[in-house]
């Protein structure tokens, strides 16, 4: 019985994953560890015995908490990478925002207007 519920789970996990990428509500760019979680959901879910093995293999004890720490992980590396690309796109919106304001100067001095601001 385990073994169908993991398993559905499974499925159901790798079906939403794969439906929000095709839908483009995953970013393509990240489409390689989106499909690596989508494989691995469905692969732990038809075999859950697979963490087991892992975590015996490992030297770890108590086999759930591989997988906990496994998603920890995941997740972390998750949440700087989305840190470093917020950073990379607020810094590039500060360098548009600065190139624009010098255009409009030099567009008002070549028109010989006064800007107003907005």
């Amino acid at each position: 019985m385990i073994i169908a519920v993991t398993s559905a789970f499974g499925l159901l996990v790798a079906g939403l994953l794969l439906h929000l990428m095709r839908r483009d509500h995953l970013h393509v760019s990240h489409g390689v560890g989106w499909s690596v979680a989508i494989a691995l959901s469905a692969l732990l879910g038809f075999a859950p015995g697979i963490f087991d093995h892992l975590a015996q293999s490992l030297g770890v004890s108590y086999a759930p908490i591989l997988g906990v720490s496994i998603a920890i992980a995941a997740l972390l590396i998750k949440a700087l990478i989305s840190d470093i690309e917020s950073t990379r796109l607020r810094v590039r919106q500060q360098r548009l925002i600065q190139r624009m304001a010098l255009l409009e100067a030099d567009l008002s001095e070549l028109t010989g207007k006064k800007e107003t601001g907005d």
